[in-house]
Order: structure tokens, then C-alpha cells, then sequence
């Protein structure tokens, strides 16, 4: 079958919203459950997340499985095709006109990135997009956040021989709820702790508990996305201390109420 070629703001599924602004275009699609799309590809750069649902893609260099909360990087003229699961899924996609992707990056990752889970940078893009900030706001919120995106993936590929760093970036991951300390971790990696509060901020960019903060923030988007759960049950499950401390943190993210922000986000 002959590959589709889009033209920009053109996305396959059903265009619930589109947003143009300088040197990007942003829209919210749909895509009905049991849903075939054909091979395609599209005319710039794009990042998507996918807000809700799973699908399946297969392109010329991997075939997975794609879940909710996932965002992926595919350059200009990436061909791929993809099966929608059982329920509907919603797409957030961020098409990039402008020249600010690293390109060597974009090479050593085979010229396709898949970001982290909930990724923060953009979540904040989505979240001003479904706000209605200001061309202007909203401009600044995605080159500022793009940035940090590609430079954040580029330590990750810079990380070399400190494969401990990869190790406890894991496990918060994975648990982020747990209640962790620097000489506890670093004594768990057999690692001095001023030798490991050094390498992972040289490394990472981040200290540790910056980290750990972006990883519990993560964890509560997914939860009060893809659950029914209260604020405080959130927090705790998050890593918290109580909903206040939530708030706390989470409005330093998104200079939002974490209310607030799930009912934008799901609306």
C-alpha cells in the first residue's frame, strides 16, 4: 500500500482541536477503538502523547505496543502505520516547523525517540494548550519546553559508563512512593555519597531529589488521569507526606492546583 504523505496540521483520526502558533502547530485527535491506520508519514517533525488508550505501531526500524501516557518523537518522513486498541484513544501532537531539534541526537537515537512516561515538559504544553494561554504564553511554554525535553534525552544517551545512574533512575520509576535518602542509596550502589550526589547532577542535570520530585509529580498525573482516586490517596501513592505537600510541589510544576489541572486535562 502507498504510503500517505499529510501535510502539516493534517493528523490521522479526528482533529477535536488544532492550535497554530509561530513555527508550530499543536491539535488534539481522536481514534475510534479497533481503529487500522495506514502507513504514513508527515511533512515536519512531530512529538505526540497519548493521552488515553493504547495502540500498536510498526514502522521500518521497531514494532511495540504504545500506552497511555507515552510521548514519542518522530522526524519528518517517518513512515509507520498503526493499530488502535480496544477503547478509543486521544493524542496530543506537537508539530514542529521551526529548526530547534538536535539533529546528532536525533541520529544516535535512530531518528526516533520515545520520551519519559507523563513527561512533565509536555504536560505543561498540553495543559496550555487546553487553557487557551496567549499565542505569546503559549509559544514561550512550548520552545522552553521542547528544549528541555531534547536536552534532558541527550544526557540520557551521554550517561556512558555510570550504568548505577540508569539503575536508580529505574527503581524511582518504579517507586517513587518509597521514602529514599542519599546515604541510603548510595550505600545500596556501594558508591560514596558525595561521589554520587556529584555524578548524578553532572550526569543527569538533576539532583537527586529534583529527580525524585519529577518522578512522584509523573506518578500523580497518571493517577489522576487514568483513576477515580482522591487527592490525598493520590498523594500518599505518590510519595507525598499529605495533600498539602502535594499541592505544594505540584503548583511549583505547573503553577496550577492539581484540581485544577485534572479538570483541564480532562476536558
Amino acid at each position: 500500500m502507498e504510503t500517505q504523505k499529510l501535510k502539516s496540521g493534517t493528523f490521522m483520526g479526528n482533529t477535536q482541536k488544532l492550535r497554530a502558533i509561530s513555527g508550530f502547530t499543536l491539535s488534539r485527535t481522536d481514534h475510534d477503538e479497533h481503529m487500522k491506520v495506514p502507513r504514513h508519514e508527515h511533512e515536519h517533525p512531530y512529538i505526540s502523547l497519548l493521552l488515553h488508550g493504547k495502540y500498536h505501531e510498526q514502522s521500518i526500524v521497531s514494532a511495540h505496543d504504545i500506552k497511555a501516557g507515552s510521548s514519542l518523537y518522530r522526524p519528518k518522513g517517518f513512515e509507520h502505520k498503526n493499530e488502535i486498541g480496544a477503547a478509543d484513544s486521544l493524542c496530543f501532537n506537537i508539530e514542529i516547523q521551526k529548526n530547534i531539534i538536535d539533529q546528532e541526537l536525533c541520529k544516535r537515537s535512530n531518528n526516533y525517540i520515545q520520551f519519559e512516561k507523563n513527561s512533565l515538559e509536555i504536560m505543561k504544553i498540553y495543559y496550555g494548550f487546553q487553557q487557551n494561554f496567549s499565542e505569546e504564553l503559549l509559544n514561550i511554554t512550548v520552545e522552553e519546553n521542547i528544549y528541555h525535553l531534547f536536552k534532558q534525552q541527550k544526557r540520557a544517551l551521554n550517561t556512558g559508563r555510570a550504568l548505577w545512574v540508569n539503575q536508580i533512575k529505574k527503581q524511582v520509576r518504579l517507586h517513587p512512593e518509597i521514602k529514599y535518602s542519599i546515604d541510603a542509596v548510595s550505600h545500596s550502589l556501594h558508591l560514596h555519597p558525595n561521589y554520587f550526589v556529584r555524578k548524578f547532577k553532572e550526569t543527569t542535570g538533576f539532583t537527586f531529589g529534583e529527580f525524585l520530585l519529577k518522578q512522584r509529580i509523573s506518578r500523580s498525573i497518571d493517577l489522576m488521569l487514568n483513576t477515580n482516586k482522591n487527592l490525598t490517596q493520590i498523594a500518599l501513592e505518590s510519595g507525598f507526606y499529605d495533600q498539602s505537600h502535594f499541592i505544594r510541589h505540584f503548583k511549583y510544576f505547573f503553577k496550577s492546583s492539581p484540581l485544577e489541572f485534572r479538570k483541564t486535562i480532562k476536558g
